[in-house]
C-alpha cells in the first residue's frame, strides 16, 4: 500500500510548514486534514461546506423568520433597540443592515458562538448577563438566517470593555459542495469602534426583493413572541442599570439616499392608546392599578384591588408578584391618526385580548384568537360596564 508513505510525505510537508515563521495556517490545516483522512486504523467524520446553503434554506423556510430570529439575537444580546434599514430592497440586491446597542462580541465570543456550528453557548447561558433575559434565539440558526436573505455578510461589533471593534465577511458563495468546511477562510480584521458598544449587520446582495407588508410581517412574527413592554422589577441585590428597560424595533427602507421609516412599534401603536392601564399584585397580595390617559387628561391615582370586590383592602392569597399592563383603544378616526388606524385596528383583530408572559416569552394558548379567557367578550354582551371592553 502508498498509505505509508503518503502519510510520511504529508507530514513531513507539515513539519516544514509548522517550522517557517510565517506559516500558513491554511495549508497546516489542509495538511492535518488529509493526514487524518489516511489513517488506516481510525476514521472521522468530515463537513461538506454545501451543508451551509442547505441548512439555510432547510431551516429558514421563510425570509421573514430569517430577519426575526436575526431581531431575536439582538435582544439576547441585551439590546434595547435594534433598527433594520432595508436599503434599495425592493428588488433582488439591495442590502439589510441590522443595528444593535446590544453587548456585542468579543474574537472568542464570534469564533467559539457565531462561526461555531451548533454551538452551545445558548445552552450553557440561557439567561442574559446584563438584564437577566431568557433567550429567544433558536440554536445557531442567526447565521444560518443571514445565509437565506443575501450572499455576502459583514459582521462589526464591539463590546464597552473593547479599544476597537471586529470585522468579519463571509461570502456565502464559496461554500459549495465537496469543499472541505474547515477549509474555507473568512478574513478577520481589528478595526476603530464605530459605537460604544453592540453589533451591526450588513447583508448584501438581497436574494429576493422585500415589499413593506413582508416588513411588518417581520415586526408582527417578533412582536408575538416578545412581550411588548418590560415588567422587570428591580431586587434588593440588583444595581438601577440592570433594570431591564425593554426592547424596541424599528423598521426603516432606504432608497436613493432617501430614507422613511416603515414602522415603529413605539409609534405604530403604544403611544396611540387612549389610555394605560398599569397595576401589581404585591408580594403581600396587596393589589393595585392605576390609569395614565393624556388624552383625557385623567389623574394618575392609585387605586386598591381586594380579593373580595367589596373590600379594595382584601389580600389575595395566591396570587403574589404579578405585574400587569394594558393599553386601550377606541377605534374612532378623531381618536386615532388616519395614517395608523387601519395597521392599529388590523393588528388588534389579530392580537387583541390579554395575554400571558412567563420571563418574557408567550404563554400560549392565553390571548390566543377567538380565546376568549378572561371573559371580555361575554362582558361586553352583557354590558357588564359602559365603556367598550372586548378582545379587539
Amino acid at each position: 500500500t502508498l498509505f505509508p508513505y503518503t502519510t510520511l510525505f504529508r507530514s513531513n510537508k507539515l513539519a516544514s510548514e509548522l517550522q517557517k515563521e510565517n506559516s500558513d495556517n491554511g495549508i497546516i490545516l489542509s495538511l492535518s486534514n488529509e493526514i487524518a483522512r489516511l489513517d488506516e486504523k481510525q476514521i472521522r467524520f468530515s463537513v461538506d461546506a454545501g451543508i451551509i446553503n442547505r441548512l439555510g434554506k432547510e431551516l429558514v423556510g421563510r425570509h421573514e423568520t430569517a430577519v426575526s430570529e436575526l431581531v431575536k439575537n439582538s435582544y439576547d444580546a441585551d439590546a434595547t433597540e435594534v433598527r433594520l434599514t432595508f436599503e434599495n430592497a425592493w428588488q433582488k440586491g439591495g442590502r439589510l443592515i441590522i443595528e444593535d446597542n446590544g453587548l456585542g462580541m468579543t474574537r472568542e465570543q464570534l469564533i467559539n458562538g457565531f462561526m461555531r456550528l451548533s454551538s452551545s453557548d445558548k445552552i450553557h447561558n440561557p439567561i442574559s448577563p446584563r438584564y437577566k433575559r431568557t433567550r429567544a434565539g433558536r440554536k445557531g440558526i442567526g447565521r444560518f438566517a443571514t445565509q437565506r436573505l443575501g450572499q455576502t455578510l459583514t459582521i462589526v461589533t464591539q463590546t464597552e470593555n473593547s479599544d476597537t471593534a471586529i470585522r468579519i465577511t463571509i461570502d456565502w458563495n464559496t461554500f459549495e459542495t465537496d469543499k472541505d468546511l474547515a477549509s474555507i477562510a473568512n478574513n478577520i480584521e481589528i478595526v476603530p469602534k464605530i459605537k460604544d458598544e453592540g453589533t451591526d449587520l450588513f447583508i448584501d446582495n438581497l436574494r429576493e426583493g422585500w415589499s413593506d407588508a413582508m416588513i411588518k410581517r417581520v415586526y408582527r412574527y417578533t412582536s408575538d413572541l416578545l412581550q411588548p413592554f418590560p415588567l422587570s422589577k428591580k431586587r434588593k441585590d440588583e444595581e438601577k442599570s440592570k433594570i431591564d428597560p425593554g426592547f424596541n424595533s424599528s423598521y426603516h427602507r432606504k432608497d436613493n439616499n432617501e430614507e422613511y421609516k416603515i414602522i415603529d412599534e413605539e409609534e405604530a401603536f403604544l403611544n396611540h392608546a387612549l389610555a394605560e392601564i398599569e397595576g401589581y399584585v404585591m408580594e403581600d397580595g396587596q393589589g393595585c392599578w392605576a390609569l395614565k390617559s393624556e388624552r383625557l387628561s385623567f389623574p394618575q391615582d392609585v387605586f386598591l384591588i381586594g380579593k373580595n370586590k367589596e373590600n379594595s383592602n382584601s389580600k389575595f392569597d395566591f396570587i403574589q408578584g404579578v405585574h400587569f399592563k394594558c393599553y386601550y383603544f377606541i377605534y374612532e378616526s378623531t381618536l386615532l391618526p388616519k395614517q395608523s388606524l387601519g395597521l392599529i385596528r388590523e393588528v388588534a383583530n389579530e392580537k387583541g385580548g390579554i395575554r400571558l408572559y412567563r420571563n418574557g416569552f408567550r404563554v400560549l394558548p392565553y390571548g390566543e384568537r377567538g380565546n376568549d379567557w378572561i371573559g371580555l367578550d361575554a362582558s361586553v354582551r352583557k354590558r357588564v360596564i359602559l365603556p367598550p371592553h372586548g378582545n379587539v
